[in-house]
């Protein structure tokens, strides 16, 4: 069984409520975020970023098994 490390920061810790969990049985970046967008509703309506181990990816991506995923909101600069 294939399991993710999902870790979520700033607002999209407050859409889920957690932000340290385990996704088992994803096989790729997009099917994760349709996923947690059906469990957590609120999700839809934030803008995030997707790394898979600390990289950034902009399209769909396979998972590796004990793949670790962050969910992070825009950055801003000051």
């Amino acid at each position: 069984m294939k399991e993710i490390t999902v870790l979520t920061f700033g607002a999209v810790t407050d859409a889920i409520g957690k932000s340290n969990f385990v996704v088992a049985d994803v096989q790729s970046t997009g099917e994760l975020i349709q996923k947690l967008e059906m469990d957590y509703p609120g999700l839809k309506n934030l803008n995030y970023a997707v790394a898979v181990n600390k990289q950034l990816v902009s399209s769909s991506t396979v998972l590796e098994a004990n793949a670790t995923i962050a969910l992070l909101p825009p950055f801003s600069g000051g």
